[in-house]
Parts: C-alpha cells; structure tokens; sequence
C-alpha cells in the first residue's frame, strides 16, 4: 500500500481535464511466459499514476459528475486458497479502505456496472493504447445503444482516447515526482560506476550486467527500467542489442545501456567504456565527438527550446565531425543536406523520461515542435555506430534539410514521412563512400537524463563520469563486487 495523496491530487486533475464524463482506466493483465510461469508483473503506467494500485486484472473508473462515487474500484475478490498459492489481494474492503476508492465492486461486474454509469452520458474516455480494452468499451457501447433506442434513454456516442490526457499530465513532472526520478538517476549512476570497475577481458555481458543489478536492488529498486543492453565490441553497433551472452575482449569497447526503476520512475543512462580500461586512438576520436555532440545538445537544451534543437545540435556536430575524420563525403553544408549522419546515427537525441523509459507526451503541438517547459524531462543521447559489415557507404544524392524531415513526420506521421522520403531518395540516385577501416566495428553512445527547472538545465546523472580521462581512472579502481569465477 502506498500513501494515497499524491494519486488523489492527480485523480482530481485528471477529472478537472475531462469535464463531467465518464473515464474507464484498465490495470495491466498477468502475462504467461512458460507452461503455468508468469512474466514478471508490472503495473500499467497510467493506471499507476491514478491509483497507486498494483494488482493485475482492475479497472478503475473516474466519474467527476456521480454524486457518491467518483473513483470506483473493479478488482479481484478475496479467495483464501488462490490467495495461499499467488498472494495477497486486497479484495473490494482494501480498495476502499488501502486505496482511496468512494466504491469497489469484483471485477466480474464491470459490465454491468458500466452499463448503469453510461445512461445519460455521451462521452467515455479510455487509454486507445490499450487497444483490446478499448474495444471492449466500444462494443458495450454499441450493444447499449440498441437497447437506448428502444427505449429513448441517451447513452455515449463518442469513445474519446485518454491517452492525450495522460501524456500532458506525466510530461510535467511535480516536485514530488522529480525526487522519485532524480533517485533513480543517482542510484543508476552507481550501477554504472561499478561496471566500470568490474568489467575486465574474459567475462560475460550479462556478468555486468548482473553487477549493475545488484547495486540497484541494494539501494532500493526492485526492478530495471527496461531491458538492459550491455553490448562488448560489434554488439555495440546493433542499437537494441540485448542478448548479453558474448565475452568481453581485451582491446574492445563496451556500451551500456540500463538503468533502474524507483518508485515507478525510471532512469536511462548509456555510457560506452574500454574493457581493458584504456581506449585505443580510434575509439577515443569517436568517443571525442560523439561527447562533443552531447555537451552541444546540452547547451541547447534550456527552458523555451525545442527536443528538435537539441537533435539538430547533435547532428550539425556529428556531421561535421564524420566529413573531417573522412568518414562521410564533404562539404560539411553538402552531408548535412543529405542527411549522410544517418548512416552513424540512426535514432533521435533524446525522449520524454518518467514512468515509462521512452515515456508518455507528445512533441509537437499544431504540427510544430512543442517548447521545453519547466519540470519536462527527457535524455540526450548521441552515438556513432560503425558497422563492420557495412565499410562501404550507399549515400543517396538526394537534398534534404533536417527541419524538412522534422515538420514531415510532424504532419505526416513519422512510417508514412520515412517511406516518402525513401522513395524521393531511390530516385535522387546514390554515390558509394569508403569508410576508413580504422574505425569499423566502433559503436559509442553517451547518455544522461536531463530536467527543465526554474533555475536552468540539470544533469541528473551526471555523477556517473562521462570525460574520457575520468572513466579510465574509474575503470582503473578496484571493484566493489566479489567475482566469483
């Protein structure tokens, strides 16, 4: 059970935002992952951010106009033999009593219930995300309206999605929040710093990753923000690489991209090390640049700014930087035009950060890039990634300025913005590049999580060291952790 208030200010925020209707928030369903094994339960975000309730299988329902019952609870009931085998549940009584709820009722009669709340309503809002959900609600509309129109009692016409609602709401983070998020920075930080002490030639990526984890859960997290990639030497270069199988090799990099969650917050950080603890010439010219880019990003990053700024500072260094190590045909204004930088740098800048690792909230607003603000939250993260099996370059003839692509996909949607320009690209035609063999197989990303606050931009992970000089002397220090090998 968790202290209800900060739930109860947000339940009343969201019912200002939707007026007088009605809104059906659904809790996230257990998943099987082998024969009777479950995936590891964790809670939908926006039905936590309401309700603070961890229980797989509820629906809360938030209804501003009902009399009596405004937040009401749909959850499992109390069953003493399933409670001995999978747990407490804390039945309709904790919903009420634990929970803040004005009602509870099993979760068996949502329908029925719902059926009586929609009478005299036009509008239900519920999560589109959700999609299987949201067609539930859907088909119990249609089917009452037939009912409706026999009888001339109004019901709902219009399911409207509450996943804009949520977004605009998790995007400004309370102070409240920001003490949950900037813990799971520092606490991530520290997972990192012991990677780099513990990572040595001959181990395994998940034998770091195992380190990290247990820094994590020692200083209070109970689970990762998301999958953690630790990615040794070409790993590196695949951008979502998360087997974690392959040993560590002398004279290699590692990337790291993990991070833990506290308090339904979750951090993400990368940072990209030498193994051996020295980095070689060529990986410290792309680790050099690829840092130049970030602390650029960064600069850029203030309040009234856009995440479109912040990408395109990255991108007007990187670009730069790759014409003058001869890794991307110039002029420098030429590569730009042509986007070459995305054959090193294939994914944005940075995201939204909260509850979610790639977290709720729109970045335009009206088709234009949306300001930075106060208590936003986001990561800057630039790479550069060599493939090895790529030494060759196709690079397409075709022009095309960033702000164009950024507006496009603005407009357009970014699958249908990518598939235009790919067509524009086959027909501009292509030009092959050599890449300069010394740098095949390099892929280094750098990563921290940044906030917008009344006093200027703060680096929440910034104690994790990211100047190349201080990673090697962290890489020199003796580890924290026993190796037992």
């Amino acid at each position: 059970m968790t202290d209800q208030s900060s739930f109860a200010a947000r339940r009343a925020d969201f019912m200002d935002r939707i007026g007088g209707e009605i809104a059906i928030v659904p809790a996230a369903r257990e998943s099987v992952r082998n024969d009777d094994v479950h995936h590891v339960f964790r809670q939908d975000s926006d039905f936590w951010y309401l309700t603070g309730f961890e229980e797989p299988d509820a629906v809360a329902v938030l209804d501003p106009s009902h009399p009596d019952e405004s937040y009401v609870l749909f959850v499992r009931p109390k069953d003493r033999e399933t409670e001995i085998w999978d747990g407490y549940r804390a039945g309709v009584e904790g919903a009420i009593n634990d929970y803040g709820a004005d009602a509870a009722y099993p979760i068996a009669d949502l329908d029925k219930v719902l059926k009586e709340r929609f009478i005299g309503r036009r509008t239900v809002y519920t999560p589109m995300r959700r999609g299987t959900f949201s067609q539930r609600i859907a088909a119990l509309m249609t089917g009452l309206r037939r009912v409706a129109i026999r009888y001339g009692r109004p019901v709902p016409d219009q399911l409207a999605d509450a996943s804009p609602v949520f977004d605009e709401m998790r995007l400004h983070k309370t102070a409240d929040e920001i003490d949950l998020l900037r813990k799971a920075g520092e606490i991530s930080a520290l997972g990192h710093a012991e990677a780099m002490r513990f990572a040595r030639p001959g181990i395994q990526e998940h034998q770091v990753a195992a380190a990290m984890e247990y820094v994590w859960r020692m200083h209070g997290s109970r689970r990762n923000g998301y999958p953690p990639i630790v990615a040794g030497g070409v790993n590196a270069c695949i951008l979502h690489y998360n087997e974690n199988n392959a040993s560590l090799n002398d004279g290699d990099l590692l990337l790291i991209d993990a991070a833990a969650e506290y308090g339904y917050f979750s951090a993400d950080i990368t940072r990209t090390f030498p193994i051996n603890g020295r980095f070689t010439p060529e990986q410290r010219t792309i680790y050099d640049l690829v840092l130049s880019a970030q602390n650029d990003s960064l600069a850029t990053a203030v309040q009234g700014s856009t995440m479109t700024s912040v990408h395109q500072a990255s991108i007007d260094t990187l670009t730069a930087g790759l014409v003058d190590l001869g890794m991307l045909p110039g002029p420098v204004d030429r590569a730009r035009r042509m986007n070459h930088f995305k054959e090193f740098f294939m994914h944005g800048t940075g995201h939204w950060l909260g509850h979610d690792v790639h977290d709720s909230g729109s970045y335009g607003i009206d088709g234009k890039p949306r300001r930075l603000e106060v208590g936003m939250s986001f990561t800057i993260e630039p790479g550069i990634y060599v493939s090895p099996d790529n030494p060759t370059l196709k690079l397409s003839l075709l022009e095309f300025e960033q702000e164009d692509w950024t507006e496009r996909r603005m407009m357009m949607g970014a699958a249908a913005a990518k598939k235009l320009e790919a067509k524009e690209r086959d027909a501009a035609g292509y030009e092959e590049f050599e890449v300069p063999a010394q740098f095949l197989g390099i892929g280094v990303r750098i990563e921290d999580d940044i906030l917008i606050t009344e006093h200027g931009t703060e680096n929440m992970t910034a104690s994790v060291p990211s100047d190349p000089d201080e990673v090697e002397a962290l890489c020199a220090e003796a580890p924290t952790l026993p190796f037992f090998g």
